[in-house]
């Protein structure tokens, strides 16, 4: 929390009435946002008017939200109407709220607005997950009238309150937000890689390229990355197998390299350059399975697409996250299966093959 915390003080005796709406309380909802130690994505540009605009929502993350109502795009003024987590990605959950819900309502016309017009449907998106997110969720939800929430359709647009005055008038729990606010982590909403794996492949084999799988023999030391290709890169993960006649591969780590592939291992094999191979060979936590490697022949340019779609969608143990750290458990209990991701998992891999084949066009 910002010092603003431990310098509140509450200089009238009056007290606002129990579940203010939270409309009216739009610019202190908003402050409480920003004291939050979190990422928070203002959508404030354009309303969300058709399910196709919801297509720029993550797609990868989900966590705390809260939908608002302003007048026009360059407004400042929010008037906040609903408040719920995300546990799969926010795109997901706004497509269920499009069809039944908060966005099918406004949509609708259901809400009662006194004749405001020109009023837009706009979201926050937090980067609170997990119980803290739900923590937050309740909080707000017992101290504001969310109209959606409560099933209020007349809609509370007069004048809203200042920031510090609602501070100042209103009992807001404080000591729980900032209880929740410590118990934030870097849980990471992206499906972790070595559960993907199973999809990652899948991803690969639908691009249509040369892919080649050094599977057999386990990459122990520089004296086996001999066998790698010496003329050529392109992208590469490495996984890891409990022995060299296992299905089950979990990925760890994706790269490119507009270097021979052997080079690249080369250097990651090397002590003096941090690199991953020596990583893996010195990670207590990566004894019991050795390490291999996927070479996929593509250009650099379709090789990054591919690179970055795997990072957006799936969690890398070797990959730091916005937090800057790295994951020290692995995930190796169960794959998801290739058919579950696609009915249930919000990852448009089809977009990402497309991206690729058009990038190879351009390079024709």
């Amino acid at each position: 929390m910002m010092d603003f915390l431990n310098c509140i003080c509450f200089t009238s005796s009056k007290k606002m009435e129990k579940y203010p709406s939270a409309e009216v309380c739009g610019p202190f909802i908003k402050l409480v946002l920003d004291e939050l130690n979190c990422n928070v994505l203002l959508y404030d540009q354009e309303p969300i008017v058709r399910e196709e605009s919801l297509v720029k929502y993550p797609g990868h993350l989900g966590g705390l939200y809260i939908l608002y109502l302003k007048p026009a795009p360059e407004s400042d003024v929010r008037y906040p109407v609903y408040v719920g987590t995300a546990g799969d990605s926010f795109r997901a959950r706004l497509r269920r709220h499009a069809e039944n819900g908060v966005i099918r309502a406004v949509w609708d016309g259901k809400f009662i607005t006194n004749d405001v017009e020109g009023l837009g449907l706009y979201v926050w998106c937090t980067h609170f997950q997990g119980e803290p997110a739900r923590k937050i969720k309740t909080i707000l939800r017992d101290t504001f009238d969310f109209a959606q929430n409560r099933g209020r359709e007349e809609l509370d647009l007069g004048a809203q309150y200042p920031a510090e005055w609602t501070n100042n008038q209103l009992s807001f729990p404080w000591d729980e937000l900032s209880k929740a606010d410590e118990e934030n982590s870097s849980e990471d909403a992206r499906m972790k890689s070595e559960t993907g794996g199973l999809f990652i492949r899948f991803l690969l084999d639908q691009l249509n390229v040369n892919v080649d799988m050094y599977d057999g023999e386990e990459i122990k030391d520089s004296g086996d990355l001999a066998k790698f290709p010496a003329h050529y890169g392109g992208l590469y993960l490495f996984y890891l197998k409990a022995e060299p006649a296992s299905e089950l591969r979990y990925p760890i780590y994706v790269g490119v390299t507009k270097q021979s592939f052997k080079e690249r291992f080369t250097r990651h094999a090397d002590c003096h350059f941090n690199g991953v191979l020596q990583k893996i060979w010195e990670a207590a936590n990566f004894q019991e399975y050795g390490v291999y490697s996927i070479c996929a022949n593509l250009q650099v340019k379709q090789a990054k697409i591919v690179k970055d779609f795997l990072h957006e969608y799936f969690n890398f143990p070797l990959k730091r996250n916005r937090f800057g750290e790295l994951r020290e458990r692995l995930e190796t209990a169960e794959q998801t299966p290739v058919e579950y991701i696609l009915n249930n998992r919000d990852i448009p891999w089809e977009g990402c093959v497309e991206q690729v084949e058009a990038a190879a066009e351009t390079q024709l």
